[in-house]
């Protein structure tokens, strides 16, 4: 799974140093972000719940416990790019609202571990094109792939680490394999994800009162620019992070380190 990410990683943050390290003025952060926008057909509101009761779309972004570290969503939080990492444990559907998930889990920053509760939803659902769909030229099967975006509001649930509410919008690319499960298209030339997979884009605030926002972007896998990644070598499985940004975070990429999990204490 990481090695198809990886190709993903260059084109992500190529725009990712313009969105998320530009400054973001106080006042106008407040005001309500427009949709991602993604291309390709938009389904009816009858055919989206069909499709959304059929799949769950939930399960795209729940962690599995099985997968250690290689599903933690990774990004940037601030204008110095410092990591900001991201795993929802709890995704469960709303059953009075079609494509609301209420959700919960952990994410770390500055160190820190901080659990979260809030809720993700998914407003619209397109079906890309052949040209955005990634497809390879010598594919057999092309089974339609899809775009899913929505917004989320996520709120910590601790006064213990950075604390305050994250919301902003998302957008996943997604196909569904016999029997209606969804699967992640990690490869996609679709702008709205930023090239395939799982994109969070959005803004942390230390309390809905704020008039100020902090720029957030969270992805899964490597969700780093090239000016975090030094030197990339896929055959060799090579990845040097630039040494400036090891002080806001990035020093221990590859480390097997579940944070999120609870610490279990030892019995006498």
């Amino acid at each position: 799974m990481r090695y198809s990410l990886l190709f993903t990683a260059p084109a992500l943050l190529g725009t990712l140093h313009l969105n998320v390290l530009s400054p973001v003025p106080g006042p106008a952060a407040k005001a309500t972000t427009a949709a991602l926008a993604a291309p390709g057909a938009i389904l009816s509101n009858a055919a989206r719940h069909a499709l959304l009761a059929r799949a769950n779309l939930g399960k795209l972004w729940q962690h599995q416990p099985q997968s250690g570290t290689e599903d933690v969503l990774n990004g940037c939080f601030g204008y110095d790019g410092r990591r900001l990492e991201f795993v929802f444990t709890t995704v469960r559907a709303d059953a009075k609202s079609p494509g609301r998930y209420l959700v919960a889990g952990k994410f770390r920053c500055y160190g820190d571990v901080t659990p979260f509760r809030g809720s993700i939803e998914l407003q619209q659902v397109q079906r890309l094109p052949n040209e955005q769909a990634g497809y390879a030229e010598d594919s057999e099967t092309k089974v339609p792939t899809y775009c899913a975006t929505g917004s989320f509001a996520l709120q910590a649930t601790s006064p213990h680490g950075l604390g305050g509410q994250f919301d902003g919008r998302l957008a996943l690319d997604f196909t569904l394999a016999p029997g209606h499960r969804a699967q992640l298209a990690t490869y996609t030339h679709n702008p709205a994800t930023r090239n395939g997979g799982l994109l969070f884009d959005g803004q942390w605030r230390e309390d809905a009162t704020a008039e100020t926002a902090v720029p957030a972007l969270w992805k899964q896998g490597t969700a780093v620019t090239r000016q975090v990644l030094a030197r990339f070598d896929i055959g060799e499985r090579n990845s040097f992070v630039n040494p400036k940004y090891a002080r806001v975070g990035w020093n221990d990429f590859w480390k097997n380190d579940e944070w999120w999990a609870e610490r279990q204490l030892a019995r006498r």
